[in-house]
């Protein structure tokens, strides 16, 4: 019985650890600024920002600014700005500081001397010379994270719901399309894939392979719909649509953007037809 006793209190010694460790990795990865959500009420906080917390200070600036930015248009304005906020960070990482030569060292110190003069006569407003400078800051070289997203071609597919950010790295020359989903009963948002993962997805493309060999995926935005909403077997799926090229197609749809079903198809010239669900 006292083994018992001496086991169940290690155990839950070990459980408080745990969580004690799983709290300060959540506190060390909001950053030291990541509870302002808005820029106005970071800036005013910059008197007491010290040298050794700028690397956090100015960070944070960057992914607000960009987030409001994006809130401006009016077809993400229904968008929950924590959202953006959130979206923005996926795209543009923090850019480690331990990454930076003797180069990056040089050209973020000139940044931080002109950033000292705006924040300090508080020069905030439209102002892209500090802009310019925040950006060299967080990522002097214009390397791995110099991602800019053009909010004029971002792509509302399912009001609300789901929307095509395209990226581009200036640097580069790289473009990359990024799925947002907004998951309105969890109150949650998530980047997802909508072209499946094929390792994760075999028996879907085995399906299509069956019906289309030949079939490869469009690297193009495709289209997307709801099911029907007064069927509930339907209406929470999300119908998907490669873009047409003239070519052999698919329809397939999803709940969870995780696994994905092949609900209809079409040769080249041909009719849609819908595939049966397979035997038991």
């Amino acid at each position: 019985m006292e083994n018992e006793n001496i086991n169940y209190k290690k155990m839950r010694r070990n459980i408080t650890i745990l969580f004690a460790l799983l709290s300060m990795t959540f506190a060390f990865g909001q950053g030291k600024y990541g509870k302002y959500l808005s820029s106005k009420k970071l800036a005013m906080v910059y008197k007491n920002v010290k040298d050794g917390d700028k690397d956090d200070f100015y960070q944070q600036y960057y992914w607000l600014v960009k987030a409001e930015q994006l809130k401006t248009y009016p077809h993400l304005k229904d968008i929950k700005p924590k959202v953006l906020y959130e979206f923005v960070k996926k795209v543009n990482p923090q850019n480690p500081t331990k990454k930076l030569d003797q180069r990056g060292k040089e050209l973020r110190a000139t940044a931080e001397l002109s950033l000292n003069q705006y924040f300090k006569n508080k020069n905030l407003d439209n102002n892209s010379v500090l802009m310019y400078n925040i950006e060299t800051y967080v990522d002097p070289l214009k390397g791995e994270y110099y991602t800019k997203v053009d909010p004029e071609k971002i792509k509302e597919l399912v009001p609300k719901e789901l929307f095509a950010f395209n990226s581009n790295n200036r640097n580069k020359g790289e473009e990359k399309t990024y799925y947002l989903w907004i998951n309105k009963e969890k109150d949650d948002f998530n980047i997802v894939d909508i072209i499946p993962e094929e390792k994760e997805n075999k028996a879907f493309y085995a399906r299509v392979k069956q019906y289309l060999p030949s079939y490869k995926f469009s690297k193009y935005v495709p289209s997307v719909k709801k099911g029907t909403k007064t069927d509930r077997t339907d209406a929470d799926y999300y119908y998907i649509m490669p873009f047409e090229q003239n070519t052999d197609n698919i329809e397939y749809k999803t709940k969870d953007f995780k696994t994905f079903e092949l609900s209809q198809y079409r040769k080249a010239g041909d009719e849609w037809k819908g595939v049966e669900k397979p035997r038991k």
